[in-house]
C-alpha cells in the first residue's frame, strides 16, 4: 500500500466517524422538521441493524462506551485487536487487562490518557499511538486511536467512540520505503564510486604511455586501449573483436594466465620495449573466464639501463687500468723488482699488492724488491703497517725489502707514532736502492766466481 493510499484511508475513517457521530446525534424521525411522528418499529429496527452491520463490516477496530465508560460494543476488527469485550471493566483497569502500553512498549497508558477517556471529556483524540501486547498477541502491535465524543440531541455527551487501525501494514511499507531508500543510495553510492574509478582510468589511459587490454576466455579481445596504443602501431579500440592468439601466435602469457596463473615478461614490438603483465579473472576464483592485461612502454627506461650498464663497465675497466697503473711492479733489474706507491694504501689496496708482489718475486727469484714511497704524502698507522706487512712478506720468500722515498714529513709521521723500522733498510731515493741492490748483487757473484776459483780439499791416503 502506497502512503498515499494510506492517507485516503485515514481520511475516509475520519469520515465515517463523522458519519457515526452524526447518525447517532440525530433526532428521532417523530421530531424531524418539527413534527413529531412515531417511527414505526420496522424502521427503527433496520436502522438500528443497518448501522450495526456497517459498524462490525469495518477493518478498523471501533469501540464504543456509555457515559459512563462501560464498554457496549467491540466490532470484529476490535475483537481480533483487543480480544473479548468486558463491559465490566472500569476506565482504570483497561490497560492492564487488554495490554494497552505506551509507544515505548514498557509503560501502560495512564487512565485519563485513553482516547476514550479523554472523548468522554470533549477532547478530540487524533492520531494516538498505542502499543497492544497480550496474551493473544505475544510478539505485540502498534495501533492508532481516533476518538469522538458522541453527543445526544441536546448537545450533551451521551458517550464515545474510538476507531483503531493497525499499523502493521504502515510500518512495514515504511520499513519498505526505507529499505528501498537506503537500497537507492547504495545504488547510487556505487554508481558514483565506478564514475570515479572509470574517471581514474580513463586520465591514466590518456596520459600514460600504456595499454590495457582484455581477452575472453577464447582470446577474443573485448576491450583496449591507452595512450600507449599508437607506439604500439595500433589505433585505440581496433583490436577490439579479434583474437590475440591470430596476432600473437603461441602467446605463452595468455595461455598461462588462461589456466589461472599470472605472468610478466618483457618484448619488443615496433621499435619499441613493453613490460607485459597479464592476470586471470573471472566469475570465481576456479576458472578463469578471461584475462586483463598492461602493457608499459619502458623502451626510454630500458635504453638508459643499458647506457648505464655500458657507462658501469666503462668505469669499472677504467678503475682495473687505473688501479694496475697506481701499483706497477717493474723487475729493473736482475732479480731486482720496484714497486712505486702513489697515493693512500687502504687493506684492500695493500692486499692486492702484497698478492701481485709476492707471485712476482716467486717467479723471477728476485733478490730485492724496493718499496718506493715518493708519491706516498700522508702516511697513518694502518698504511705504515701495510707497508711493513708487505716487507715481512717479501723477506719469507728470501728477498730482501727495501723501503725508499720517504718525504721529511712521512718519516716525522712514522716516528711519532711510533713505528719500529729498525729492521727495514732504508734509503733516501729509488736510485739508491736500486745502487744498492745491484752492488750487492754484483758482490755476491764475485764471491761466488772466488770461491770457484778455489781449488777444492782433496782426502790423504794413509798407506798401509
Amino acid at each position: 500500500m502506497s502512503l498515499i493510499a494510506y492517507e485516503q484511508e485515514c481520511a475516509e475513517l475520519r469520515a465515517r466517524v463523522a458519519e457515526l457521530e452524526a447518525r447517532l446525534a440525530l433526532p428521532a424521525p417523530a421530531e424531524m422538521n418539527g413534527h413529531h411522528h412515531e417511527a414505526s418499529p420496522f424502521d427503527q429496527d433496520g436502522e438500528t441493524r443497518l448501522l450495526r452491520a456497517a459498524i462490525q463490516s469495518l477493518a478498523d477496530g471501533v469501540v464504543i462506551c456509555d457515559r459512563d465508560g462501560r464498554l457496549i460494543h467491540f466490532n470484529a476488527a476490535a475483537t481480533a485487536i483487543f480480544g473479548e469485550r468486558s463491559s465490566e471493566a472500569a476506565p482504570g483497569e483497561w490497560s492492564s487487562r487488554y495490554g494497552l502500553y505506551q509507544p515505548d512498549g514498557m509503560t501502560l497508558v495512564p487512565a485519563h490518557e485513553m482516547p476514550l477517556v479523554r472523548a468522554l471529556q470533549g477532547d478530540s483524540a487524533d492520531a494516538i499511538e498505542l502499543f497492544v501486547r497480550s496474551e493473544r498477541l505475544p510478539g505485540g502491535r502498534f495501533v492508532e486511536c481516533v476518538a469522538r465524543g458522541i453527543r445526544d440531541a441536546d448537545g450533551d455527551i451521551c458517550g464515545a467512540v474510538v476507531v483503531c487501525r493497525d499499523l502493521g501494514e504502515r510500518r512495514r511499507y515504511e520499513a519498505e520505503r526505507e529499505q528501498r531508500l537506503r537500497a537507492e543510495e547504495e545504488r547510487l553510492a556505487a554508481e558514483k564510486e565506478m564514475l570515479r574509478m572509470a574517471r581514474i582510468l580513463q586520465s591514466l589511459l590518456d596520459h600514460l604511455d600504456v595499454v590495457v587490454w582484455a581477452t575472453d576466455e577464447t582470446g577474443a579481445f573485448t576491450f583496449h586501449d591507452g595512450q600507449g596504443c599508437a607506439s604500439a602501431g595500433f589505433e585505440r579500440g581496433t583490436l577490439l573483436g579479434k583474437n590475440i592468439f591470430d596476432i600473437s601466435p603461441g602467446d605463452h602469457l595468455v595461455q598461462r594466465a588462461l589456466l589461472g596463473s599470472a605472468a610478466h615478461d618483457r618484448s619488443h614490438m615496433n621499435g619499441a620495449v613493453w613490460d607485459n603483465w597479464v592476470i586471470p579473472f573471472g566469475e570465481d576464483d576456479k576458472k578463469a573466464s578471461g584475462v586483463l592485461g598492461l602493457s608499459l612502454n619502458v623502451t626510454e627506461a630500458h635504453q638508459a639501463k643499458v647506457e648505464l650498464e655500458a657507462k658501469l663497465a666503462l668505469i669499472q675497466r677504467q678503475q682495473e687500468v687505473i688501479f694496475n697503473l697506481e701499483t706497477p711492479i717493474i723487475q729493473v733489474w736482475d732479480h731486482v723488482l720496484t714497486l712505486p706507491m702513489v697515493g693512500v694504501v687502504d687493506s684492500k689496496r695493500a692486499a692486492r699488492v702484497t698478492d701481485d708482489l709476492l707471485a712476482e718475486v716467486s717467479r723471477t727469484q728476485a733478490r730485492f724488491a724496493i718499496l718506493d714511497l715518493t708519491g706516498v704524502d700522508i702516511v697513518d698507522t694502518a698504511t705504515a703497517g701495510h707497508m711493513l706487512n708487505i716487507i715481512t712478506a717479501v723477506r719469507l720468500l728470501g728477498a730482501e725489502g727495501i723501503i725508499t722515498g720517504i718525504r721529511p714529513n712521512v718519516a716525522q709521521t712514522m716516528v711519532s707514532l711510533g713505528l719500529d723500522i729498525s729492521r727495514v733498510r732504508t734509503l733516501a731515493t729509488l736510485r739508491d736502492g736500486l745502487a744498492f741492490a745491484i752492488r750487492k748483487l754484483t758482490e755476491d757473484g764475485s764471491a761466488a766466481r772466488r770461491a770457484a776459483l778455489l781449488p777444492r780439499p782433496t782426502r790423504s791416503v794413509e798407506s798401509g
